[in-house]
């Protein structure tokens, strides 16, 4: 058995890897790193992939399997949960690519029906074969629908993570990381060294700022990912029985449809539709006008203030004292929301200007960090080689050699392209 690494190597982004085994070439995750221009993993050739297991929705591990289908069909593999998602997310990427960024992508439309239907939705937990190879996928915690990918064949089991929260959040239950006895272990290792905060004190913090904001008259917004961190921050309201107007808007409404139709994938299927039905729907822009009036709190994508509603809102909240603005997200270098992290200071009207309200940062990670990420290579048993990949060089490294020093394992942080036999 052998393992290729086609990205996510010392790198956060297009999670790619080429699986070698029995007579089958299987790939797991095929995504870009979102960043212009694009970039895709390693190319394989796509007549020689009999299959790819998709661990989640995220355009960095979903994005670029459209291009298997310009000219052949390979069946997928994942969640119900994760294929509706993927629809959703690389339909909007084509569209940005077209006519937003006007960047040349190897894929269109097309190619994305051709995926959808080759898609074999799997139940998590239910054993699926591929020839004689054995696969199972358990929850992986991240977002709704993901996955870890457990692969058994020439009598080795090996494990792939995905991104992997090993944390209950008030949207999904913490990852599965009872992996069994294993020979090989592929991580994610975004934060390798880094340990984050209780999520119960997070959402406490996170719940009075809400209230103290609006208590007195402003209001909050919440520019977060319209998958999984919308809805988490909308359940987190609810169950802290937050009583001002909570309102939704962009593509988020349409990721509260789809997992209305797969609430198997969420912890709470009772609250989640609970939160819903108590939740201001906007649709129309005298809606968003005055919404900018209200005490409230408004969740409105994009996480990072890179286009969507939340950068509409966020100038007509941040210039006025009353009001605030709550980061929940990772802010990646370069964006407008690490901008206001770092310098306190938001872009309006092509000028950068010093913010009046209000700005708090929450870490809502949906990884996990160093203590969750030891506490689930102490639960496998054998003698595994770790894999360290999606995290930045400095990140992976780390954590390979700390993997070495505690429990004696061989562990590497691969470069892109390496090969490692199984």
């Amino acid at each position: 058995m052998n393992i290729t690494t086609l990205g996510a190597s010392r790198e956060v982004g297009r999670s790619a890897f080429l699986v070698e085994i029995e007579d089958k070439k299987i790939i797991l995750d095929f995504g870009i790193m979102v960043k212009r221009p694009t970039l895709f993993p390693l190319y394989t050739n796509p007549k020689e992939v009999d299959a790819v297991i998709l661990s989640h929705a995220h355009l960095d591990h979903s994005g670029a399997i459209p291009s298997f289908f310009v000219s052949n069909n390979i069946d997928v593999y994942c969640t119900s949960a994760s294929a509706d998602i993927s629809k959703l997310l690389i339909d909007d990427f084509i569209n940005l690519s077209n006519d937003v960024t006007k960047q040349y992508i190897p894929f269109q439309h097309l190619e994305l029906k051709k995926m959808m239907d080759n898609i074999k939705r799997v139940e998590l937990n239910q054993e699926f074969e591929i020839g004689n190879i054995k696969i199972k996928l358990i929850n992986a915690g991240h977002i709704p629908g993901s996955a870890s990918i457990i692969i058994e064949g020439e009598g080795k089991r090996i494990a792939y993570t995905g991104d992997i929260n090993a944390q209950d959040s008030s949207l999904v239950q913490g990852a599965d990381t009872n992996y069994g006895e294993l020979d090989l272990l592929i991580t994610e290792s975004t934060y390798g060294l880094n340990d984050h905060p209780e999520r119960k004190d997070v959402e406490n913090e996170f719940v009075s700022f809400a209230k103290e904001i609006t208590d007195k008259g402003g209001t909050l917004l919440v520019p977060a990912f319209a998958v999984g961190r919308s809805q988490e921050i909308a359940c987190t309201l609810n169950d802290h029985n937050f009583s001002k107007p909570v309102a939704m808007d962009g593509m988020a409404l349409k990721t509260n449809e789809i997992l209305k139709n797969n609430l198997e994938c969420l912890k709470d299927s009772k609250a989640f539709l609970k939160t819903l039905d108590e939740l201001m729907i906007v649709k129309n822009w005298k809606q968003r006008k005055e919404l900018l009036r209200t005490p409230s709190v408004i969740i409105a994508p994009a996480g990072m203030m890179v286009g969507g509603l939340s950068s509409f809102y966020k100038d007509g909240i941040i210039m006025d004292k009353k009001n605030a603005i709550s980061l929940v997200s990772f802010q990646v270098e370069g964006t407008p929301g690490r901008m206001l992290l770092e310098k306190k200071m938001i872009r309006i009207n092509n000028k950068l200007k010093k913010i009046k309200g209000k700005f708090e940062h929450f870490n809502f990670s949906s990884h996990s960090g160093n203590k969750e990420l030891f506490e689930m290579i102490s639960r496998i048993k054998g003698e595994p080689t770790i894999v360290a990949v999606h995290g930045e060089e400095e990140q992976s490294l780390g954590f390979a050699n700390a993997i070495k020093e505690k429990y004696g394992y061989e562990a590497i942080a691969p470069k892109l392209g390496d090969k490692i036999e199984v």
